[in-house]
């Protein structure tokens, strides 16, 4: 297959040439991508969280962003100093900080990998479309044989058209394969990256307790020995009582006594 896949150079076919400027510009991508994953925005995490961490507790807010800025100017370490610049200014801006700083700087860690599915797509595609236009040729080139030589042609015809097929699924191989693992190690990253800046909000800006407040009368009844008290509560009058006869205004039963009459009998009536 490889000796085929050289002849279609040799042959100065467009396509094929298209498919391998496709593949470079993928492999550019993938080793851009692995450098800066594995070497610029990755540090020692364990290490890191550690150390941090016990200056962060000790109060020792100068030495760690030091630390910080001996690390690494980019990624983790840059975010946790301006986190610690942000802690001396206004307390109350850490976490606001931080999230810009997320939000700025986590979609450069998946940049310009998602485009390997789209030039893998690309690829295939082409070599599919060589092949069926290769196809088409051989049905033309067996039409002017005779039935001897037809048979012959046309095979000859389809196994050349199936030569920029195999070589766009070679191209897409070696563009998924490194997407697979650019994404596995982007994965990783930004889980560790979250998990250090969770130790030092924690330690830096740790959340409030929210405090429910209580009804009055239920902080009284607390007060004396977890039950409420009755007199705590304001008098209720019964009805028809002194007080309410006092202000003018009857009770139930007078109402019902007024307007209560004699009936009166049939021989009255008539």
């Amino acid at each position: 297959m490889l000796q085929e896949i050289f002849d279609l150079f040799r042959a100065r076919d467009p396509i094929p040439f298209i498919i391998l400027a496709i593949l470079s510009v993928g492999w550019i991508i993938v080793l851009e991508r692995a450098i800066l994953l594995q070497i610029t925005y990755r540090v020692n995490f364990s290490k890191f969280n550690q150390t941090i961490r016990k200056m962060l507790a000790a109060g020792d807010l100068e030495r760690a962003r030091n630390y910080c800025k001996a690390t690494a100017q980019v990624g983790l370490p840059l975010i946790a100093a301006k986190a610690i610049d942000a802690y001396q200014s206004d307390t109350f801006r850490v976490r606001m900080v931080v999230t810009e700083e997320i939000l700025s700087f986590m979609p450069r860690i998946r940049r310009r990998i998602s485009q390997l599915p789209g030039l893998a797509t690309i690829a295939i595609l082409l070599g599919a479309l060589s092949a069926v236009h290769g196809v088409w040729q051989s049905f033309h080139t067996a039409d002017i044989f005779e039935l001897g030589i037809k048979s012959f042609a046309f095979t000859k015809g389809l196994s050349n058209a199936l030569n920029p097929l195999a070589l766009s699924l070679v191209a897409t191989i070696l563009l998924l394969l490194p997407y697979g693992l650019l994404e596995a190690i982007a994965t990783r990253l930004e889980g560790e990256i979250e998990h250090s800046l969770a130790i030092i909000l924690n330690i830096l800006s740790p959340e409030s307790e929210t405090v429910m407040a209580q009804p009055s009368f239920v902080a009284a009844g607390s007060m004396d020995g977890g039950m409420g008290r009755m007199d705590s509560l304001p008098d209720i009058e019964p009805l028809g009582s002194e007080s309410s006869a006092a202000t003018g205004k009857g009770t139930y039963e007078d109402i019902s006594a007024d307007k209560s009459e004699p009936v009166p009998d049939e021989e009255e009536i008539i």
